[in-house]
């Protein structure tokens, strides 16, 4: 009895072996090299223009289509990129029609718009930060100008923070600040209602991120917050809605990197550009809502 209790103990373990791929065979399906526990580097952005990316997106009519943007402004900073997830070059277009001062982020709708985040604000200095939509252009057509059609001047509630980061939800656009000196980051919003005057910024919770916060997305159907810092990873299951932040625990992928910029939700877990052309995929199921 016992040999045959043996055996087919034996027999189940083959089965599952061949059925179940093992650890290594998951990590060699992934793309890239880990770079550390959780993270792999999958590219490098390879357009000389893109000397610094400070923000990603990834495009929902466009199938495996980011779009990035160099840090800063002025005119030779303002045109938007297509790339690939490996990094090459997939198209150009120069924004037309307004003045973009620090252009530090850009996220996206499902109405097939792009948003503009020229919200840097670097030593507080500014008293106003700007977001611009613009229609997502076809990266086929490779090069092109394109025109903001909405625009919003926003203001702040209180003292005037630096800001890297944007994304868009229902009706809302949303940007978090950055944090110095163990401060906690916070979320505002503002509507994205047609207005003429400036808007105040609305409080929607606060953090108890410490680290400077450089990039933001919000997955597709709105239950993954990802936030990218110089620390690392952070995701929030908000099930759409964002003050859910106040209570949540996210889940941390500690990786240490002074120029990670931007962030996007992909199929595979949430990608981050840096602005030493690095391209990153943070793999951990908590980035895919599993």
């Amino acid at each position: 009895m016992k040999s045959c209790q043996t055996k087919f103990a034996a027999g189940l373990i083959a089965a599952w072996t061949m059925l179940s791929p093992s650890c290594s065979a998951q990590e060699a399906a992934l793309p890239g090299r880990e770079v550390a526990p959780g993270v792999r580097e999958i590219g490098r952005i390879a357009h000389p223009r893109i000397t610094e990316s400070s923000g990603v997106v990834a495009s929902r009519q466009f199938p495996g289509i980011l779009w990035t943007h160099t840090d800063g402004g002025g005119p030779k900073k303002q045109a938007l990129f297509a790339m690939t997830r490996d990094g090459a070059s997939a198209g150009e277009f120069f924004v037309s029609s307004v003045v973009i001062t620090d252009w530090e982020d850009i996220a996206v709708d499902d109405q097939k718009h792009l948003f503009i985040g020229d919200i840097g604000n670097n030593d507080a200095k500014r008293s106003e930060l700007l977001v611009h939509q613009i229609d997502e252009p076809n990266p086929k057509a490779n090069t092109g100008v394109i025109h903001p059609t909405r625009s919003w001047r926003l203001r702040f509630p209180g003292a005037p923070f630096d800001c890297e980061s944007l994304f868009i939800w229902q009706g809302h656009g949303y940007v978090v600040s950055k944090v110095f000196k163990d401060s906690r980051a916070q979320i505002f919003r503002f509507p994205l209602a047609d207005a003429s005057a400036p808007v105040v910024l609305e409080l929607v919770a606060t953090t108890k991120i410490e680290s400077p916060v450089t990039g933001a997305d919000i997955s597709p159907d709105g239950r993954l917050l990802g936030l990218v810092t110089k620390s690392g990873a952070f995701v929030y299951r908000i099930d759409g809605n964002v003050s859910r932040v106040i209570k949540g625990k996210p889940f941390v992928a500690k990786f240490r990197h002074e120029h990670i910029e931007g962030c996007t939700f992909v199929p595979e877990g949430l990608l981050a550009t840096a602005e030493s052309r690095e391209i990153f995929l943070f793999t951990d199921p908590a980035f895919r809502g599993k």
